[in-house]
């Protein structure tokens, strides 16, 4: 988990950067753009589950961003403006085209390494050869089970376990209380048991 401190710190330099851009800087956008992007590609795969059209919103995303900079109030909140940007592109394409998607596990993996987010990952296994094989088979099964979730239980899951966000920051984000947030995270999670039955072998962790 992110510090506080280096939360703030980075806060400040996503704010002067926005403050730069305003000036007319178009070098400080070129730093913000390489900062995040591959975390909102990430983002944008973990919702759609296909490489092209992650791509296609993470590019789009950072050109509404760059034209509609003047309307974010506080640059120290920039990631999470480019969150909102990414989720509700994101929605207007399932929208557009209503499919499960079908993820490749390495495919999600390259995301995860693209995006800079650390992947779910279940209790070390050491280094047996046949032990890493079946821990790989059941992190595949768990993005599979993610990705066949409905979108709204999709989106929570994919901020709060894979994105890291707390409830209160998803809450914002979705723009709906933060009981619901609770409540989404609960029903998915209940989903994943099920779909994920024969690799549980312990109990859930807690809401944060």
């Amino acid at each position: 988990m992110v510090s506080s401190y280096a939360q703030s710190t980075t806060a400040r330099e996503d704010a002067e950067s926005v403050q730069r851009v305003l000036r007319g800087d178009t070098r400080a956008f070129d730093g913000l753009f390489r900062r995040y992007y591959g975390q909102i590609f990430g983002f944008a795969f973990q919702l759609t589950g296909d490489r092209t059209i992650a791509e296609d919103i993470a590019q789009e995303a950072f050109v509404r961003a760059y034209t509609g900079i003047a309307r974010l109030r506080d640059g120290g909140a920039f990631l999470e403006w480019m969150y909102r940007i990414t989720l509700n592109l994101a929605r207007d394409r399932a929208r557009l085209k209503r499919r499960k998607p079908w993820i490749s596990f390495f495919e999600l993996r390259k995301a995860h390494a693209d995006g800079e987010t650390e992947p779910v990952e279940f209790a070390d296994e050491g280094s047996d050869p046949a032990r890493l094989t079946e821990s790989d088979a059941r992190t595949e099964a768990l993005y599979n089970a993610i990705a066949a979730l409905p979108h709204e239980f999709r989106e929570v899951i994919v901020l709060h376990h894979l994105q890291k966000l707390d409830v209160e920051r998803i809450a914002e984000l979705l723009g709906v209380p933060e009981g619901t947030v609770k409540s989404r995270l609960g029903r998915a999670r209940a989903r994943l048991r099920t779909a994920l039955a024969e690799w549980i072998t312990g109990g859930d962790d807690d809401t944060e």
